[in-house]
């Protein structure tokens, strides 16, 4: 006991777990009887609550569905003569004929108050004061009606629509339907609309009428009202007859707070000043009704009122009724009524507590008592038990010290409780296995501390050994993007220098033929160019060396260059080639010409590759205006498409749409992956939608600077030009290129000759030659071509010409004993192996084809003169006769064609001169100086060039250039006709 009063160092006693445990017990059982009592009584309320509200709510839905059924009759009686939604055409026209023809509305009438017994009674009036009605009374029908300038309505009892055989009775009174309340009300409103409820005039009823107002076509001149009057007893019957307790009340109240319904047996109305007026519910002698309304419609202290809902409504409370052993409540329920119909109505329910509540009560009553007495039972038992086990646990707090301070605690053998004794027995236990594990756990932490320790060394060596083949790994990649960086810059200098070469050749001034194989080896260069360009982008981008520039250009003739590349290969496979470019597209930018046209040229050549048919579109856009600009380009195509699962590969590198897609098409699958990496530094992004069989549309945007237009220029774009002799000769090669060059060479040799791009359109061109009768004397065959190979082509063509078959000569890239075989054995005389060679070329041909030339002429002749150096390019007229035959009839023909049009061209340049017309001297001027240089004319060039940039420039000097401009002319016409 001594420890029960020993002090916490917070200065507060701790209390013994004796009285602690007989409290706790004591308690244990008290309050589960008090929460049990608690729960019943509150279950059984709520019950009570369910119960009421059930019945309530369920009344108040019956009333509520029957009520608004009985008024929708009213509307659905309408709506059979008027839609419930403005409508206009004949819809609109037939609601207005209701009006013109009574007849009709008679005859309609008639039908609807037979199919509706509570609605009696349709009418209608009009704006002149004309009235037509027809009521259903008990057992017969009866029609009132007024025309236009009488006073007192007719009543007619008919046997049918049309009949007016009995006139019962005429009214001595005006009647006039526009001051009734009916009429204004609709044509005031403009809508359909219920009237106020009033009390019939026949009988001991309340009525209500709808009324709805016809417009003419404008949709705002009033012809008048039409409407239907309902009786409201069936509404009182309804209510009366829903039951939902002995004592329960409904009545329905409209929103001036009279009554409308009620299911009190008693009279709504009252005489007042001679006319029958409804009563409030607060004039009811119904107590609950008064009460009811009294609670729910009265305003509270702040002015507002109880909103709808199921309420209950206090009254004076004994505690009796605080105990809950009686009830004087009500249960109400009010919810608005007639909303749908805008009528602003009240239903309320209202009904005692006690009328659900009095049997439970009872119940309640005797439950309590049950409980008091369970309870003293329940404290008593209590009691005792928590004494008895105070004493037991006073001994085990006494083992469990001796447990904390290290000793072994006795096991208490006497213990009257089995659970007491296993656990004394316990701890005993305990405390000798304590001692054990203590020393084990000093064992396991040394061991632990060593294998941590070893852990953290290994793996501080992988750390070590990971850094160091990261570093391996990095410096591989940095070797192999700078390897591939170095040599494709090696492979590409030389290449420059060629195709550098080439352009200034061009500037020499050359014939047409040396133009079109300076074309054939420059377009070789930059193909080769493009490849070896792609490999050095690829390796700039893997480095991250790879720079733009900034500097004006002309995005215009950017892309008017790019497509004019572009069109050629459309020509040639029967494309369409279509240019959009927006008009508010800029001339003038800053930006990368370079890496634009790369971009543009690598998408508009994919597009052209991957198109068999239909047509290539390039667009142009502003997408962004400001500084800087956003710009959008796009490239569609009719081709070939790409599947669903491909797009995600294709600005990767070395990837292309299809697996075959590099055995069909070649290409590097470089060209994407770069584009996207050129977009991406140019400030934009680039994506693709493409479906299989329809095409495909890569759209980009970069962002540029404005540029101002006299900071640009224009670029020059080479033609190239093909010539024939006579013998013919087919060529068949998937390579444009290819085809160029065995083109150039067949000229220079002298045979006419066609081109074909594949074997299927080879085979069908050696079948068109044959029935034209012009059949063509030998074949230039390539071994490796994509859909039909040439082998393949050789054997169609020997199987449908038979002996008629041209001589098909093989050509290939590839100098293998086997190919050279395979060609021979598919049908092929000879086999020629890439590169040409323009004599082994001529050999070859010679060989083969078994006549001769039929305008063959010896090359050798007498050298051309040499004019006049002041007027005429020496040197270029000199590589002119390179190519011209013995008798120099080409040269003679292109002088002779330059003296004839010479006059005509110095006519339009005095012409504007005389005018003082710079333009038009700057054009004429132009033109005689492309066909001055073309006949090797250079000093009349020099002039013309020097007229036309003066004319652009608007010199006005320029004028005074027509006497030395006659001189050279004179001169040049002298110097052509003496050479």
């Amino acid at each position: 006991m001594a420890e029960r009063d020993t002090p916490t160092p917070a200065g507060r006693r701790r209390l013994s777990i004796g009285p602690a445990l007989i409290a706790a017990l004591v308690l244990s059982a008290l309050i589960p009887a008090v929460l049990v009592s608690w729960l019943l009584s509150s279950n059984s309320s709520q019950s009570i609550d369910t119960l009421a509200e059930n019945a309530i709510s369920q009344a108040a839905h019956r009333v509520d569905v029957g009520a608004l059924a009985h008024l929708g009759e009213s509307h659905t009686v309408v709506n059979a003569l008027v839609p419930p939604v403005p409508t206009s055409g004949a819809e609109a026209e037939r609601t207005r004929n209701w009006l013109r023809d009574p007849a009709a509305f008679e005859l309609m009438a008639y039908a609807l108050t037979q199919q509706s017994p509570n609605v009696p009674y349709l009418y209608y009036g009009t704006t002149d004061g004309s009235f037509f009605g027809l009521e259903r009374e008990e057992g017969r029908f009866v029609v009132r009606e007024i025309l236009p300038g009488e006073s007192g309505r007719r009543h007619y009892e008919i046997d049918a629509p049309g009949d007016r055989s009995r006139l019962v009775r005429t009214e001595d009174t005006i009647y006039d339907p526009r001051k009734r309340p009916w009429y204004q009300l609709a044509a005031s409103t403009g809508k359909r609309v219920f009237t106020d409820v009033y009390r019939s005039a026949v009988k001991k009823q309340f009525d209500l009428t709808l009324a709805q107002p016809i417009f003419d076509t404008d949709n705002r001149t009033l012809l008048g009202v039409m409407a239907v009057d309902m009786s409201l007893a069936r509404l009182t019957e309804l209510i009366r007859s829903t039951r939902i307790s002995e004592h329960a009340v409904t009545y329905l109240v409209d929103g001036q707070g009279r009554m409308v319904a009620s299911s009190v047996d008693e009279e709504l109305s009252e005489l007042v000043n001679g006319r029958h007026q409804r009563i409030t519910p607060l004039q009811s002698r119904e107590p609950l009704v008064r009460e009811s309304y009294t609670q729910l419609f009265a305003p509270d202290r702040q002015g507002s009122r109880r909103a709808p809902g199921l309420v209950r409504l206090e009254t004076e409370r004994d505690w009796l009724q605080r105990l809950g052993l009686t009830s004087n409540r009500l249960i109400a329920l009010q919810r608005p009524f007639g909303a749908k119909y805008e009528l602003g109505w009240q239903l309320v329910v209202v009904a005692p507590e006690q009328d659900f509540t009095a049997q439970v009560l009872q119940a309640r009553q005797w439950a309590l008592l049950a409980m008091a007495a369970l309870i003293g039972v329940g404290v008593l038992g209590a009691f005792l038990v928590a004494r008895r086990l105070s004493a037991q646990f006073h001994q085990l707090n006494k083992s469990a010290t001796q447990l904390g301070s290290g000793q072994v605690p006795p096991v208490q053998e006497k213990a009257p409780f089995r659970e007491v004794h296993n656990l004394s027995r316990v701890m005993h236990d305990s405390a000798l296995k304590l001692h054990a594990y203590n020393r084990a756990i000093k064992r396991k932490n040394k061991a632990l501390h060593d294998a941590t320790l070893l852990l953290e060394e290994r793996v501080r060596l992988r750390t070590t050994e990971l850094a160091t083949s990261r570093e391996e790994a990095l410096a591989a990649v940095r070797a192999k993007a700078g390897f591939l960086a170095v040599m494709s810059h090696e492979i590409r200098t030389p290449l420059n220098g060629v195709v550098g070469m080439s352009q200034l050749l061009t500037d020499t001034g050359l014939t047409p033929s040396q133009k079109e194989l300076l074309g054939v080896l420059k377009v070789s260069s930059e193909q080769l160019l493009a490849v070896v360009d792609d490999i050095l982008d690829f390796s700039k981008i893997e480095s991250g060396k790879l720079a733009l520039e900034h500097l004006p250009m002309d995005l215009h003739a950017a892309i008017q260059g790019v497509c004019d590349i572009s069109r050629l290969r459309c020509q040639e496979k029967g494309l369409a080639l279509r240019v959009d470019l927006r008009p508010d597209l800029p001339r003038a930018i800053v930006s990368d010409i370079t890496r634009l046209r790369q971009v543009l040229l690598n998408l508009l050549s994919n597009a052209v590759k991957f198109t068999h048919h239909g047509e290539v579109c390039l667009r142009a856009w502003v997408e962004q205006a400001g500084e800087p600009l956003t710009l959008g380009f796009s490239v569609s195509d009719t081709g070939v498409g790409i599947s669903q699962q491909r797009l995600g590969e294709l600005f990767q590198p070395f990837s292309q749409g299809d697996t075959s897609t590099a055995r069909v098409y070649g290409g590097t699958g470089l060209g994407l992956m770069i584009c996207r990496h050129l977009v991406e530094r140019m400030g934009g992004r680039i994506q693709v939608n493409s479906q299989t069989g329809v095409g495909s549309t890569f759209s980009f945007t970069i962002r540029a600077q404005p540029a101002r237009p006299e900071d640009i220029g224009a670029p020059l774009v080479p033609t190239l030009q093909l010539a024939r002799s006579p013998h013919r000769v087919l060529v068949v090669d998937d390579n444009l290129t290819n085809l160029k060059v065995a083109s150039a060479m067949l000229h220079r040799l002298g045979y006419p000759h066609d081109l074909r791009d594949n074997g299927l359109r080879a085979v069908e061109a050696v079948e068109q030659a044959q029935r034209e009768h012009q059949p063509y004397a030998l074949v230039l065959m390539d071994s490796h071509m994509p859909e039909m190979d040439g082998a393949a082509t050789t054997r169609q063509i020997r199987e449908r010409l038979g002996p008629a078959a041209p001589i098909v000569l093989g050509v290939s890239a590839s100098s293998l004993p086997n190919d050279r075989t395979r060609c021979l054995e598919a049908g092929m005389s000879d086999y020629l192996a890439k590169p040409l060679e323009l004599h082994t070329l001529g050999q070859a041909l010679q060989r083969w084809i078994e006549r001769a030339p039929a305008a063959a002429s010896s090359a050798t002749g007498p050298a051309p003169t040499r004019p006049a150096a002041p007027w005429i390019n020496t040197e270029r007229w000199t590589m002119l006769g390179e190519f011209d035959n013995g008798a120099g009839k080409v040269r003679g023909a292109i002088v002779q064609d330059f003296l004839a049009e010479l006059d005509t061209r110095m006519d339009d340049i005095r012409q504007a001169m005389a005018t003082r017309d710079h333009e038009a001297l700057g054009n004429a001027a132009h033109q005689l100086k492309g066909a001055a240089l073309n006949t090797c004319a250079a000093r009349l060039a020099q002039l013309c060039e020097a007229l036309e940039t003066r004319s652009l420039a608007e010199d006005p000097e320029v004028f005074a250039y027509d006497g030395l401009l006659d001189q050279v002319a004179q001169g040049t016409r002298e110097a052509l006709v003496t050479t």
